[in-house]
């Protein structure tokens, strides 16, 4: 991937460079995806295994003995 702005494009459309447009586009697109990607990686690694969670599991097994099997 190139550091192509969202200024690049514009002048690419304005100078007719409708390719040169399209993989510009393409680029800066790609670009927020995988930033967005990563972003939420990193709050799913942040928040995996927390105090919050555990609790959650140590509740969700308790039980009251008035299941059927």
């Amino acid at each position: 991937m190139t550091d192509v702005t969202t200024k690049d494009a514009v002048q690419m459309a304005m100078n007719g460079d409708a390719s040169g447009f399209r993989d510009a586009v393409n680029d800066i697109l790609t670009q927020k995806v995988y930033d967005a990607v990563e972003l939420k990686k990193l709050e799913v690694a942040s928040s995996f295994m927390s105090a919050d969670s555990e609790e959650e599991i140590e509740i969700q097994g308790e039980t009251d003995g008035d299941q059927e099997v």
